[in-house]
């Protein structure tokens, strides 16, 4: 073959590149990947999101698709077990008002419903001191993005085929055999809006009353709503006679009605009968603004509606019960199988609180002499809550009784590659050194009267994408971007080729 040759099936960029910025602008605002702009609710915006997928291992991505099963099943089981959840929460419960108002909450409600309805995402970052995969968090609330990053996946494909010759994008599941016989390969379908629908539309039939409703629990000014009507969307399609409201806490202290007799849960307005309670709020603070908003949950979890998640399943999510398992013997107390307890726990990494008086003072040296090495995350949901570096040492200097509300976790050290970041009103980063989380979405609809699971799987997965420098991990705090994964092999080829001038 000769030179000329080679070069003309060699993988290169057709447009310049602010043509295909132009391009994958028009797609994405075209197939609704947006959200409200935050200074004007009635306009729209683009989702940040990635010019071209990043390269990711498929070995180390297929290994954390293939324990999230078990991992569904681990949590659904700790919600369950008020020992454990004890334990683990005590002591957070006597100094953060939240987490103890939520655990007032289920130990003063009687379980009335014993059709549970989960939608997890458990996230990870691939940690290049082991070349492991580790667990950054598992969220058990509003886990967030599923109606949006299949749009991201497509998006990729069709500015691949748009903007590069010689480009074969192939398309695998996560069942495929890898063989190298493409130039780019994506994982498609991405099926977490699909899957998110199907458990809920099972929880609901489970419920048995065809008349009944879903509610949404969602925050005043929703920004992304784009991502929540798609979930909307998706339930209608499979079964277009479910009726779908969205209120706030607010809204629901004057219109939900909780009948003492039945304990259904209605809402006034419409007399529907709510059998799924979904929330898209509830997991900070200030989700709750006044006391008839906590009274609104407490009705919620008193009702027979079937909530997702339940007060249990969210106290299950919080930073400590995660540090709480990985301690001797927990897990396996609830995961028989002893290979997949072992691969649960190599996804484990070091964690410890300041709560053990023989060990805080170790702790804290600890921290003092390895700043750079941990982060201290609290139990709090949202963004922006972390402590790093020097932020860990003033903490320790200033404020170390405020440890006791945090949790330190080793620090992961993902790989880097290099990519596009598109982002609204025209700040976007070209050519930037960035790192990946990757969320592995997860649903479940048991009878935790029966232990029977009706549905146990693997939905489907969520990349964000942030520049090096950045700590926080949230799409929509403004901290990182949807992206998608390219499983070729082929390195950081992509970003070679989007940075060729033309």
């Amino acid at each position: 073959m000769s030179t000329n040759d080679a070069d003309n099936e060699r993988m290169q960029l057709r447009w310049p590149i602010d043509d295909v910025v132009a391009f994958a602008k028009r797609h994405a605002i075209t197939h609704g990947l947006l959200c409200l702009d935050p200074n004007n609710l009635d306009l729209a915006t683009i989702v940040p999101f990635s010019l071209f997928p990043s390269p990711y291992s498929y070995s180390h991505l297929k290994f954390i698709w293939s324990i999230q099963t078990a991992y569904n099943r681990l949590y659904n089981r700790i919600s369950l077990d008020d020992e454990t959840l004890e334990k683990a929460l005590k002591p957070v419960i006597p100094i953060d008002d939240f987490i103890e108002r939520l655990w007032k909450i289920h130990r003063t409600s009687t379980r009335r419903q014993p059709i549970q309805l989960d939608i997890y995402r458990n996230d990870y970052m691939l940690d290049t001191k082991i070349n492991t995969m580790r667990q950054v968090e598992f969220n058990t609330i509003s886990s967030a993005f599923a109606g949006l990053t299949a749009i991201v996946a497509d998006l990729h494909k069709a500015i691949l085929r748009y903007a590069i010759d010689n480009c074969y994008v192939r398309e695998l599941t996560m069942d495929n055999q890898q063989e190298k016989s493409s130039s780019i390969d994506l994982i498609l379908p991405n099926d977490a809006l699909k899957k998110s629908a199907e458990a809920m539309i099972k929880a609901f039939e489970l419920y048995n009353n065809v008349n009944a409703a879903i509610l949404f629990i969602i925050v005043p000014n929703e920004r992304n709503i784009c991502d929540q009507n798609a979930l909307i969307d998706a339930v209608q399609k499979l079964k277009s006679t479910i009726r779908i409201h969205l209120k706030t806490f607010e809204q629901l202290t004057d219109e939900l009605l909780l009948d003492e007799k039945n304990f259904n849960i209605y809402l006034k307005s419409s007399h529907d009968e709510i059998a799924i309670v979904y929330y898209r709020a509830g997991y900070i603070p200030e989700h709750y603004i006044n006391e008839k908003c906590w009274y609104v949950r407490e009705q919620i979890e008193q009702s027979r509606a079937i909530k997702c998640p339940t007060v249990r399943s969210q106290l299950a999510g919080c930073k400590i019960v995660q540090e709480y398992l990985t301690h001797e013997n927990i897990i396996e107390k609830y995961i028989n199988d002893e290979n997949l307890s072992k691969n649960i726990r190599s996804t484990f990494a070091r964690m410890f609180t300041f709560d053990d008086l023989e060990a805080r003072q170790k702790n804290i040296n600890l921290l003092r002499e390895n700043p750079h090495d941990f982060v201290l995350k609290p139990n709090r949901e949202g963004g922006g809550n972390n402590k790093y570096d020097d932020e860990i040492l003033n903490l320790i200097e200033k404020q170390e009784n405020h440890l006791n509300y945090y949790i330190a976790m080793e620090k992961i050290l993902p790989p880097k590659c290099t990519t596009c970041l598109i982002k609204p009103n025209g700040k976007h980063l070209l050519h930037v050194e960035c790192i990946n989380e990757i969320g592995i979405y997860g649903t479940m609809v048991t009878n935790v009267d029966t232990n029977e699971e009706y549905i146990n799987e693997v939905a489907g997965y969520l990349v964000r994408t942030k520049t090096t420098d950045t700590n926080e991990g949230g799409v929509a705090t403004g901290y990182s971007v949807l992206d998608c994964l390219d499983v070729s092999e082929n390195n950081n080829e992509l970003s070679r080729i989007f940075s060729e001038k033309r």
